[in-house]
């Protein structure tokens, strides 16, 4: 583009149209979130499958990690078998239990670490702490869905966004994926969702009965 200094109209023109166009964008995402919090809250419970993705290209490191998740509420159940992690949550406590170690670690839910990218946080990940900008629409795994950039409203993190895309049809998340600034990505897909199934609440609390000599760390 030729910068002409007499033609100073149509740079200011340039620039409120720019302008315009991201307001726009704004409040589309904007409506589409609330759309994604209006269904997200209509569900009693929601049970999924998903992948768990890690890469660093600099570094040569590629983890694909398959997971599965209940979630009713406050309360959720996350089990990463490949990595032997399981976590419980009653809506107070948090269990986080390791197989290889046979050790839990028992935190309250105000404490534990903001890991912006923990799977359980998926269906709500966009609720604090981001501005949010319309990106476009895409086909993923045959389905329409919107792509919305989650851009964190403080530098005090350690990633520069997470991009995140919903099913148009279902208007649910279906994947998130986080750009570290230090080289590390994560990508969180869902695979198979169900929803409104009848989870009773014993499920989000850390049985040790099921975990024979497992040592308990009581960290709150």
């Amino acid at each position: 583009m030729k910068r002409k200094i007499k033609k100073p109209l149509l740079i200011f023109t340039f620039f409120f149209c720019v302008c315009f166009v991201f307001a726009q964008q704004d409040e589309k995402a904007k409506s589409i979130l609330e759309s994604v919090t209006r269904t997200t809250k209509s569900f009693t419970s929601v049970q999924a499958t998903f992948d768990y993705i890690m890469d660093n290209k600099e570094e040569g490191i590629h983890e694909e990690n398959r997971g599965e998740i209940v979630m009713k509420g406050d309360k959720y159940q996350l089990k990463l078998p490949q990595l032997g992690m399981e976590v419980y949550c009653d809506g107070k406590n948090v269990w986080s239990y390791m197989k290889d170690a046979n050790e839990v670690n028992v935190t309250s839910v105000e404490d534990e670490s903001s890991e912006m990218m923990n799977p359980s946080r998926l269906f709500t990940i966009y609720e604090d702490g981001f501005d949010y900008r319309f990106v476009g629409e895409n086909t993923t795994g045959g389905k329409r869905v919107y792509a919305i950039d989650l851009i964190p409203q403080t530098g005090e993190v350690d990633y520069s966004k997470i991009r995140i895309q919903i099913d148009q049809q279902q208007m649910v998340i279906k994947q998130a994926e986080m750009v570290g600034k230090e080289g590390n990505n994560y990508l969180v897909r869902v695979n198979h969702l169900k929803t409104g199934v009848p989870t009773d609440d014993s499920l989000f609390i850390f049985d040790a009965s099921k975990h024979p000599g497992a040592e308990i760390i009581d960290l709150r």
